[in-house]
């Protein structure tokens, strides 16, 4: 074995030892979100995620979105019209370092149940309806890890790529969210190589 061959093999069984280890941790918390869109408006859910070596973020999410209502009228009668949606979604994502703080840029894949309930507004223009669709969700995001105290507080920006419910009324159902996480986070694991 040559010169070259001996320092490689020793530094690859004594270094790792001695490098600094990047670490692997789970993340589990709260979100709470708002987006523009009739169906979404303010809303909360849960979030689960691993940050493996602090380089991938991968992760899952559910939300209810609490939506908006507005009175509609058409040749059934006039009634008021609540929206409503919820998200069921995978994210995957890179994660950057920048300083204190970590970066994550990625995507969220996933489905989003709409839901629209209708009440008659006045008398005898018909009974109340409810209906629901589910469409596929691909929304690119961007978010900032911040540590606070033993938590991690993540702003983060979604814009939602949603397709259009086909639903008695039409739903607003694409544009920006805005959400906020609060995860505990967990080591897991310790990677050296």
């Amino acid at each position: 074995m040559s010169r070259w061959g001996v320092a490689v093999a020793l530094g690859q069984v004594l270094l790792p030892a001695n490098l600094a280890a990047q670490l692997g941790e789970a993340q589990f918390g709260g979100i709470a979100s708002y987006g523009t869109g009739s169906a979404w408006h303010g809303g909360a859910g849960l979030i689960a995620g691993v940050g493996a070596g602090r380089l991938i973020y991968v992760g899952a999410r559910w939300v209810y979105h609490f939506g908006s209502s507005a009175v509609q009228t058409d040749t059934g009668g006039t009634f008021q019209v609540r929206d409503r949606a919820q998200t069921f979604a995978a994210d995957v994502g890179l994660q950057y370092p920048v300083g204190a703080l970590e970066l994550v840029a990625g995507v969220t894949i996933g489905a989003v149940r709409f839901a629209q309930r209708a009440e008659p507004v006045s008398p005898g223009t018909g009974a109340a309806q409810s209906s629901a669709r589910v469409e596929f969700l691909m929304a690119p995001n961007l978010s900032v890890q911040l540590r606070v105290s033993r938590f991690l507080v993540i702003p983060e920006f979604v814009y939602s790529f949603v397709g259009s419910p086909d639903l008695r009324w039409p739903v607003g159902s694409q544009g920006p969210i805005l959400s906020v996480r609060i995860v505990m986070p967990f080591e897991v694991q310790r990677i050296r190589r």
